[in-house]
């Protein structure tokens, strides 16, 4: 049961995550990318909020955290549906899904494979949940509806049943699973740290890139410095909380050179979903931390060479098994260090912010398209990834001499 519960938080605060704009600011609604306004969006506040909710929870009742969670995914579903629209609904889900992810966090303990099924949900939702809205509105299908209040514009019936059905029984697995345990208080004062200056400069890092193409040395300029960033909050957390943070950075490195993870279609979706649960599988089974990394490596080289030589792309497919591979060796790791290095693997890269760059809304009012209008130097992303990966995995080693 406790493996459930967090299978299903997780679902949630990943599904929330793959619901925010990373560009979009919560301070102004006429902010335009890569305005400073920008720099407090969604995946920000979802990532102070993770922080400031495990550092506060640290030493409750198992109780007390479990109101916390479920008042958390409560929260969460109302803004899904259309409840709590407007601004206040964009604050109400990056508050909730970031409470969700530091309380499930603690809720998880030192339990490994609660740890693990926590993270593949998180980053498995987060990074695909845009696609699965994308298969479902495909579907020529019924289309389920119902009055909403407020902008029903913004709400994806898709998305608001999923919702609804995964926070309702998370809600009740939440409480089944933590009614009768006792929870070991951790150490905050680290995790205080380094979780609340990491993502606010992640996101001046990734504001001075959103005004730049990839190839320019403003761009550069920021990605290394959230590389960094990365080194110095990962040697700011001892030991195995340390290389946990690492492992994540690596692995958005290695998505940055192939553009996330495959899901075009049904297909692709659900072989995505099904290569993260081998790779997580595989990882809590066969724990090799290095052989991970190598992976990301190797993925980062075939990347560049498809740019460098217009050959079919193929590796971008076996990325989702390679980072949940990698990132289920890292663990097990503190509760408050985990619920600060999830959110870093959206905060502290730039694939969307780069994506997002190239786009422009259609002028069309009928027509939900999108137009691009710069390419991303895909060389430039991929060598960059292929550097960044090499300096987390000599990080890594020096953490693990320590």
């Amino acid at each position: 049961m406790k493996v459930l519960s967090m299978l299903l938080a997780g679902l949630t605060v990943g599904y929330a995550i793959s619901d925010i704009r990373p560009s979009y600011s919560l301070l102004s609604r006429t902010a335009e990318f890569g305005s400073f306004w920008a720099i407090v969006n969604g995946l920000t506040v979802v990532a102070l909020a993770a922080c400031a909710a495990a550092v506060a929870l640290a030493r409750a009742s198992a109780r007390a955290v479990t109101v916390v969670a479920i008042a958390a995914v409560l929260v969460v579903v109302f803004q899904t549906v259309g409840t709590v629209p407007g601004m206040v609904g964009d604050w109400a889900v990056a508050v909730g899904a970031g409470a969700l992810l530091g309380s499930a966090a603690v809720l998880s303990g030192q339990h490994r494979a609660a740890q693990a099924t926590l993270s593949v949900a998180v980053l498995g939702a987060g990074l695909l949940g845009g696609a699965l809205d994308a298969v479902l509105q495909a579907n020529d299908g019924p289309v389920f509806v119902w009055d909403v209040v407020g902008a029903e514009d913004d709400v994806r019936p898709q998305r608001a049943i999923a919702m609804v059905i995964i926070a309702s029984v998370a809600a009740i697995a939440l409480f089944l699973a933590q009614r009768n345990q006792v929870l070991q208080p951790h150490e905050p004062r680290k995790v205080l740290l380094v979780g609340l200056p990491l993502p606010i400069a992640a996101g001046v890092l990734s504001w001075i890139a959103a005004g730049h193409e990839p190839r320019s040395a403003e761009w550069l300029g920021a990605f290394a410095g959230m590389t960094v960033l990365a080194l110095i909050a990962a040697f700011a957390l001892p030991g195995r909380d340390g290389r946990v943070l690492l492992a994540l950075f690596a692995g958005s490195a290695a998505a940055l050179g192939s553009f996330g993870l495959a899901a075009g279609d049904s297909a692709q979706l659900a072989a995505s979903v099904g290569l993260l649960i081998v790779g997580a599988g595989i990882g809590y089974r066969w724990p090799q931390l290095y052989v991970g990394l190598g992976g990301l490596f190797v993925i980062a080289v075939a990347k560049v060479l498809e740019s460098q030589f217009d050959l079919p792309e193929s590796a971008q497919f076996v990325l989702p098994l390679v980072t949940a591979y990698v990132l289920v060796s890292a663990l097990s790791t503190a509760p408050g260090s985990l619920a600060l290095s999830l959110p870093a693997l959206f905060t502290m890269a730039l694939p969307v912010t780069v994506i997002s760059a190239g786009y422009i809304p259609s002028l069309s009012s009928d027509v939900a398209v999108a137009a691009r209008t710069t390419e991303p130097d895909h060389l430039v992303l991929s060598v960059a990834g292929l550097v960044v990966v090499v300096v987390v995995t000599g990080a890594c080693a020096l953490l693990r001499r320590r």
